[in-house]
């Protein structure tokens, strides 16, 4: 595991070095740097050592040293792979994953991608060719973004590192709604106009030419729902998926263990991790004051059933003492409320073991949040009135003196893209719109957040709404958003997490479901449930889902040095399309009980603190090192 970051098209050591700097959270065991002057190219890594502790230095390269290699991540199936390549000729000099990756890329080239298992973002530099391939594994679990700058272009796994590469820092306002709509953007968009991220499942080729994107892999080329599996033989096979990914996440020379929220998903893993070790699995769980978002007696019921060395940290409002520095790690703002939770839970964990298991993922691929029992409830409810009423109940809602929101909540039951549009993730169907404490002047249309949510419906022959959301937060939520809090939490406290979930057939497997298989009124995640209810004490089978969430609207009712000093009126007039004063005004009213808009409150915090700590010029902790030459880099 590791940090990387490059630049193509120019050079400067000072730069490198600060880039490297950056990340050296990611990697604090080892750096290592590869800069050609005369090819104009010049790469580095921040080694987090996990696999092949003596031999795994990076950059790699080959025997005459035209090709290179920098990568964060692990490859799973690193072993079989260097048998195949070896039979083919090619000969090793460690047993490290990020060498088989160089002979790979002699192998096989660009389709070097679809023979890799895991986790991985990777930068490889060929003399050759004169070229830069990125690539970013299948499910967006390692991140890697880039931009134009110093004529050429930069990248790294943290947008900071980007930044001191000289990339322009204008914020793109379409960007900004759909940030505030979505509580992340979506696709290869940042908020940074000339900074884009390589997609899940994406390559990014860069050369004298510029930028050519290309998918190698996406979910939806399964069928959606087409699976002819009996409902048993569907969670044997699942049980037997997550064993073997499981087994792979667990390859490592150094100590794992996992984070244990006392959930069906994390207890999942932990259970059958279990089974895998000789000794007892260290497991590390979050508890809360307030007994309506505490899950540790959960925790420890599980703990106790598999026997593990089980650890706790306790969150409150004091943990608010750490919230600038966890911005400074995460680089980018955020909605997610388990950012600050998970931020402490992997600070502990670090000092045990340098590698965690998670249960990321399993909510997307199987239907476990609330709001798909409820969509497929109340569209059954509606779906004897006629289409129009829907559009005439949308013309209402804003003129309405009473019910306006449940008009509007109506509408928007008419369609599967707007089913998908207004109940994923930050799209709550009774929260603010982003109009009401933003002036962008962006609409879902004109930010491009509508092509994005019909693009993918379009795709989905299956008529269940709950297909159509799942597809979407498998593609758009989980990376962008989920996988985003998993690494940058992990990484800042220099812990690898793995998300055995995640692996490219288990999710393949899941998309081929018939959705009665996930979720039926009052049931969610059945087949997972099926596939470990003997593994598992009944409780936690049984149990509703929680969510391992900080208690933010009390938070936001009571003060904090960390809030008010972002809430402040010159860090809100400051910080552009914030409109200060509704802002000010929505904090007051959640303040009185007259709203209750705490993970709005969140959303505001973190991009107000942010701004001030990336971007304004008065501001900013780092600057740019790189002459700015820039051209903008489209949306994708």
């Amino acid at each position: 595991m590791c940090g990387i970051v490059g630049a193509y098209g120019w050079t400067d050591e000072p730069t490198l070095s600060s880039m490297l700097d950056w990340i050296e959270h990611r990697g604090p065991d080892e750096e290592g740097r590869y800069l050609d002057r005369d090819a104009e190219i010049m790469m580095g890594a921040r080694r987090l050592s996990i696999v092949d502790l003596a031999g795994g230095s990076q950059p790699k390269c080959n025997e005459d040293g035209t090709i290179s290699v920098v990568f964060n991540g692990e490859i799973y199936n690193h072993e079989t792979l260097r048998e195949s390549l070896e039979r083919d000729g090619h000969r090793f000099e460690s047993e490290s994953d990020t060498e088989v990756l160089v002979h790979l890329w002699e192998e096989y080239g660009e389709a070097m991608v679809d023979h890799l298992d895991g986790m991985f973002a990777v930068s490889i530099w060929d003399e050759a060719t004169n070229t830069v391939f990125l690539a970013r594994d299948r499910l967006g679990i390692k991140p890697l973004y880039y931009g134009r700058a110093g004529g050429g272009y930069v990248w790294g796994s943290e947008l900071p590192a980007v930044l001191i590469g000289g990339v322009d820092r204008t914020i793109d306002p379409a960007a900004v709604f759909n940030h505030f709509s979505l509580e992340y953007t979506p696709g290869s968009q940042t908020l940074l106009r000339d900074v884009r991220k390589v997609k899940p499942g994406h390559t990014v080729t860069i050369g004298p030419d510029g930028a050519r994107e290309r998918e190698y892999w996406n979910v939806l080329d399964v069928e959606t729902g087409g699976s002819t599996l009996s409902f048993e033989a569907a969670a044997d096979r699942l049980r037997s998926m997550l064993e073997r990914s499981v087994e792979n996440r667990l390859m490592a020379d150094v100590p794992v263990g996992a984070f244990l929220s006392g959930g069906l998903d994390s207890s999942a893993i932990v259970g059958i991790a279990s089974k895998y070790r000789d000794d007892p699995l260290d497991t590390y769980a979050v508890s809360f004051d307030n007994p309506r978002f505490d899950e540790s007696e959960e925790a420890r019921l599980v703990a106790d059933h598999f026997g593990t060395n089980h650890h706790e940290v306790n969150v409150d409002l004091s943990s608010m003492e750490l919230f600038d520095e966890m911005i400074r790690y995460l680089g980018e703002p955020t909605g997610h409320l388990q950012m600050l939770p998970l931020f402490l839970l992997s600070e502990r964990a670090s000092e045990d073991v340098k590698v965690a298991l998670a249960g990321e993922g399993a909510d997307e691929l199987f239907a476990g949040y609330p709001r798909y029992r409820q969509v497929s409830e109340y569209k059954r409810n509606v779906d004897f009135l006629p289409q129009f009423t829907h559009d005439i109940a949308g013309s209402i809602a804003p003129i309405s003196p009473v019910g306006g929101k449940y008009l509007r909540y109506y509408s928007w039951l008419r369609d599967n893209t707007e089913v998908t549009l207004h109940h994923t993730c930050g799209f709550m169907p009774f929260r603010p719109e982003p109009d009401e404490f933003l002036d962008t002047g962006e609409t879902a249309e004109t930010a491009g957040l509508r092509a994005h949510v019909s693009e993918l419906t379009e795709q989905i022959d299956d008529p269940a709404p709950e297909q159509h959301m799942s597809a979407f937060e498998a593609n758009y939520t989980l990376p962008n958003f989920h996988l985003f809090k998993a690494d940058h939490t992990s990484m800042a406290q220099s812990l690898e997490l793995r998300v055995p979930f995640l692996s490219a057939d288990i999710a393949e497997f899941a998309h081929s479901l018939p959705i009665e298989y996930k979720v039926t009124e009052g049931n969610a995640k059945r087949v997972l449930k099926r596939a470990v209810d003997d593994l598992l004490p009944d409780e936690i089978i049984e149990r509703k889902k929680m969510g391992m969430r900080p208690p933010v609207t009390d938070w936001f009712r009571e003060e904090h040095a960390a809030i008010e000093t972002w809430f402040a009126r010159e860090k809100l007039e400051n910080a552009p399309y914030v409109n200060a004063d509704r802002a000010t005004a929505l904090r007051a009213a959640h303040r009185r009980g007259d709203e209750s808009v705490g993970r709005t409150l969140w959303m505001i915090l973190t991009y107000v603190a942010w701004y001030h700590t990336f971007i304004d010029e008065h501001t900013s902790i780092i600057g740019a090192t790189a002459k700015d030459t820039h051209t903008p880099i489209s949306s994708s």
